[in-house]
């Protein structure tokens, strides 16, 4: 917190010398613990780490009635009765033990605690100098793990650096003890306010070898690994849990969790678990009042933060915590004015001026967040998500800026060369269709910044690196993507991407980003489909069997189908099930019921308040939309027999073919065994039957996208057999299906020129930049077409961007893109680009007649 005037200045002088000097003398003195009172405080203790508080306060109580010699029971009995929301009486408590025990450290760093919350601020800070002017004095008293915890605690908050304090006080503790978790869990503590997500995980993960059922461990396991491993941080809640029921860190993770799945009753429940417990938690209070801001209800909002402010009436976590909640719901604006109430109250607090600055970022207040993150970093070097941001500042600072009235484009410089025009054209297109049809205007520039590293759009986009699995992000102002040098083994359509999040662009502007989360990704998806049949989320089989299984995510729970996938392939399940319900009210209500619907959103409206209000009560709803998909997944391929049956003892046989042959001919229509099929006539190169039996799989389910697509197959056998025609022909058709398919267009443009076949040409050029407009051969077929049309403004932008692709044969390429240049009469630059052919090839004879020719117009 932030210290004031000469108590602040004390307690500097005093931890001066422990942090050069006495530090080390404190460090090398480590000695054994003190004794403790034996089984009954251990007992106790462990009575405690159930959640058994009111039973463990009631032991405490018991035991100081008689003689003790430590600190130990005062400091049960006053954590237990911080733990019931008891302030006062831990107040007392520890006042009491500090009378018995006036050198104890570990009850003034608790007292700390309780002064503040029953808002002594300046007894708090009386009792942090007492710490640091008693470890002065005797240091040697001190030296034990427990105490050299408390004295790294205090070093941080006087601002001594975190990385002094993890080694001098942090790690020095636990090599003092074996028996302490407490040096593992503040180390694991200082790495996770750090953001340091790594460091923290595996000091918890270590000290869990010899403390595994220590549920202050394995929330903070699961807190360390939220990001990385979802699954694992969901199986580390639910151990602490089975630990201690009553867990409080951990119950509000659990309802952090449900807030991001928008299950807010959930939330509510378990932060009732909370308040069952100490019914003045600031932090659960901190959460309710967040809920009632997502819900709409300022009434509240008002009590539930009045409440969490109750007795610290200066404690900045309660609006970061508020600002926090509301940001993750994209609800930047509120998020940011939250901070600045936190920061109000203490300048210095780190959670809400880091926020703070990626919020700035999000809403697109560049300079104002830079300047705070690098402040930041300057003064919490040690924090990892500050610095990830400054670095990422200086790394951006080399990006192309492209710009007009509507977009701002940031984009690595080399790919700025080749497909800026691209981008800005997509974009444009976009926005004309989308803000006309939706009827949005926008009144600002959008900025969209594309990413090279997938780690620097990480940093960007979440904070941190090492969080996977996004394309794209939209915040509302800021649109943030991966670009196609990013995705090199898994590509993907980065027009798509644009599109889909240019979308959420129109639907957050229009509902004030009060959206939930599965109708704004449910309409991008659906627009992508619209805009083009081979972009969105085509139903697949998998897809198909889960509709028929039942396996729907309900509409009014939709959101939380995204936090907490049932299965592998769970969230692409989760944009296509959202995708389909959009399309289902659409066709059902009409799109101007879609519409209202945003509007109420925008007017604050809860989306299962507002649904029934333009559509039917929501139990009808959620019927007829299960009716809807189950029609729409028979549709699939309906000819088709979709289950499957075990045919490993066929293929284990020494005629499988033959087997096969004969399963297939009494199960003519079962797709899995016309693929098994396919494959062993393959691999015996039964051209011909192979051949038929891809066809006939094509005419079962004709939309069958991927590698193993009979389409694909098919390309393949004619290739193989060197039937040009079919292959094309098969090719073809692929390409009007997938829009990913780089090695289809790859080929397509291959035969496109063998056939002199100009359009097809240019079109699978254009599908293939669509993909990946970083590699060659897109813009030499472009320039192909563009001669062959004559249209030397289209050679022109082609023979550019092969320019920068660093070509084979830049002489050529230069003299080309002069011819082209000196065609449309743009002289001055044909000249340079003829003379730099000629610079890499001096007797390039066209080139020294176009020169020449150059030369002598300009004398003319």
């Amino acid at each position: 917190m932030r210290m004031l005037g000469a108590s602040r200045d004390a307690a500097i002088n005093v931890i001066t010398p422990i942090g050069s000097a006495a530090v080390v003398a404190v460090c090398a003195l480590l000695t054994n613990a003190t004794p403790t009172d034996g089984a009954d405080l251990a007992q106790a203790q462990r009575v405690a780490d159930a959640g058994r508080y009111e039973d463990a306060l009631q032991e405490a109580a018991t035991a100081l009635e008689g003689n003790i010699y430590n600190d130990r029971w005062h400091l049960l009995k006053a954590k237990m009765e911080l733990a019931l929301g008891r302030r006062q009486a831990a107040r007392s408590t520890l006042e009491w033990g500090l009378r018995r025990h006036a050198s104890s450290i570990k009850l003034r760093w608790l007292a700390r605690e309780a002064y503040r919350r029953t808002g002594d601020g300046e007894s708090a800070e009386r009792m942090l100098g007492e710490i640091l002017k008693l470890a002065e004095a005797a240091p040697w008293r001190y030296s034990d793990a427990e105490n050299l915890v408390v004295l790294g605690q205090a070093a941080l908050e006087i601002g001594l650096d975190p990385k002094i304090v993890l080694k001098a006080f942090f790690q020095r503790a636990q090599q003092a003890s074996v028996v302490s978790k407490s040096p593992a869990w503040a180390i694991g503590q200082l790495a996770l306010d750090k953001h340091d997500f790594r460091l923290a995980a595996s000091a918890f993960r270590d000290a869990l070898v010899r403390f595994p059922d220590d549920a202050d461990l394995l929330s903070g396991l699961a807190v360390a690994i939220r990001g990385s491993d979802p699954a694992g941080s969901l199986e580390a809640l639910q151990a602490a849990l089975s630990a201690n029921p009553l867990h409080i860190p951990s119950l509000l993770l659990i309802a952090d969790r449900q807030i991001d799945g928008e299950s807010y009753d959930d939330a509510r429940e378990t932060l009732g678990k909370v308040l069952s417990v100490n019914p003045h938690h600031d932090e659960a209070h901190a959460f309710l009042a967040a809920i009632s801001h997502l819900q709409n209800d300022p009434e509240g909002e008002q009590t539930h933060r009045e409440q969490a402010l109750d007795g610290w009436p200066g404690n900045p976590r309660v609006d970061s915590l508020i600002g926090r909640e509301l940001s993750q719901k994209y609800r930047f604006e509120e998020g940011l004015a939250a901070q600045r109430r936190a920061m109000a109250l203490d300048a210095t607090y780190l959670p809400a001026r880091r926020q703070a600055a990626e919020d700035l970022l999000r809403l697109g207040n560049v300079e104002e967040g830079w300047e705070l993150a690098a402040a930041v970093s300057q003064d919490n070097p040690y924090d990892v998500a500050a610095y990830n941001l400054v670095t990422l500042r200086d790394e951006m600072q080399q990006f192309a800026t492209l710009e007009d009235e509507s977009f701002i484009v940031r984009m690595e410089a080399h790919e700025a060369e080749v497909y800026r025009q691209r981008v800005l054209t997509l974009l444009n297109r976009a926005k004309s269709h989308l803000c006309e049809k939706y009827g949005l205007e926008l009144s600002e520039q959008i900025a969209v910044e594309i990413f090279p590293d997938p780690a620097d759009f990480e940093v960007r986009t979440f904070g941190m690196p090492g969080i996977p699995g996004f394309l794209g992000v939209c915040f509302g102002k800021v649109i943030t993507a991966n670009s196609p040098a990013s995705q090199a083994a898994h590509p993907t359509s980065w027009e798509s991407v644009l599109w889909h999040e240019f979308c959420h662009v129109v639907t957050l502007q229009l509902t004030r980003n009060r959206m939930p989360r599965w109708l704004s990704e449910g309409i991008s998806v659906y627009e992508e489909r619209l805009a083009d049949p081979r972009w969105g989320q085509p139903m697949t089989p998998r897809d198909r069997q889960r509709i028929l299984d039942g396996h729907l995510t309900p509409i009014h729970d939709l959101s939380s189908a995204f936090l907490d996938p049932d299965s592998p392939g769970g969230i692409s399940f989760a944009y296509f099930q959202s995708s389909l319900a959009v399309e289902f009210l659409v066709e059902t209500y009409g799109f101007d019921a879609l519409l209202a619907v945003m509007d109420d959103l925008a007017a604050g409206l809860p989306v299962n308040e507002t649904l029934p209000r333009h559509t039917v009560e929501m139990a009808q709803l959620e019927s007829a939309f299960v009716d809807f998909a189950r029609s729409r997944a028979e549709a699939l391929a309906p000819e088709a027999d979709w289950s499957t049956s075990d045919l490993s003892e066929i293929l284990s046989d020494d005629d499988s073919e033959t087997l096969l042959r004969n399963w297939v001919a009494a199960h003519s229509h079962n797709y899995q065994g016309l693929t098994t099929f396919a494959d062993v006539l393959i691999e015996n190169e039964n051209w011909d039957e192979a051949r038929q039996t891809l066809e006939r799989m094509h005419q079962l389910y004709p939309e069958h996208v991927g590698d193993d697509s009979p389409l694909i197959r098919l390309a393949a056998i004619a290739r193989r057999r060197g039937d040009a025609e079919a292959e094309w022909k098969s090719l073809q058709q692929y390409a009007t299906l997938d829009a990913d398919a780089t090695e289809t267009f790859l080929r397509l443009i291959e035969l496109a020129e063998a056939r002199s076949d100009t359009d097809a040409l240019a079109e699978n050029a254009r599908r293939l930049m669509g993909v990946n407009p970083l590699t060659k051969h897109p813009h030499r077929a472009l320039a192909i077409a563009a001669e062959k049309n004559a249209d030397s403004a289209a050679a022109i932008a082609a023979y550019r961007s092969l320019l920068a692709l660093s070509p084979d044969d830049p002489s050529l390429i230069h003299y080309r893109l002069a011819a082209h240049l000196a065609a449309v009469g743009d002289t001055k630059p044909a000249k340079r680009h003829v003379l730099q052919s000629l610079e890499h090839a001096p007797r390039y004879r066209d080139a020294q007649r176009l020169l020449l020719k150059l030369t002598r117009a300009d004398a003319e």
